[in-house]
């Protein structure tokens, strides 16, 4: 099952992934143009991208964070692997919860971004974070 929970966490942050370095080299996939995507997962009023550099920043953790559960298998008993997959649970829980907040919401009030963060950007984040935990309990149970 812990394998399962693995890959399933690596599918859905490895995409997150390849889709931040997607728009580092420049695709505006899945809209039409930069401006549409801007509008679409930025949300707070530019026209632009974020900087290719930034992306593939963003990209880089997100990897990381993608093939961090083969890591965690079979090493959750030391201190720094507990400690870093509670890290990266925190880091999506946070996120998840900071999108339903009301500052957040006053902050970020573009649409089509405004309501896809209610909808699936932060839900999904929840997600992600619960599946981190899970991770966690699975292997501490073996």
């Amino acid at each position: 099952m812990t394998a399962l929970l693995a890959l399933l966490l690596t599918i859905g942050v490895g995409a997150i992934a390849v889709l931040h370095a997607m728009w580092g080299l420049g695709s505006h996939w899945p809209e039409a143009s930069e401006e549409a995507l801007a509008r679409s997962v930025v949300g707070d009023g530019r026209r632009r991208m974020p900087p290719a550099w930034q992306c593939f920043a963003v990209s880089l953790v997100l990897a990381a964070m993608a093939l961090w559960p083969w890591y965690v298998i079979g090493r959750i008993s030391q201190p720094a692997v507990l400690a870093g997959t509670y890290m990266i649970a925190g880091i999506f829980v946070a996120r998840g919860i900071a999108g339903f907040s009301h500052r957040w919401k006053a902050h970020f009030t573009i649409e089509p971004f405004a309501t896809r963060n209610r909808k699936y950007y932060s839900p999904y984040c929840l997600l992600l974070g619960v599946g981190y935990i899970a991770l966690v309990a699975g292997e501490l149970d073996r």
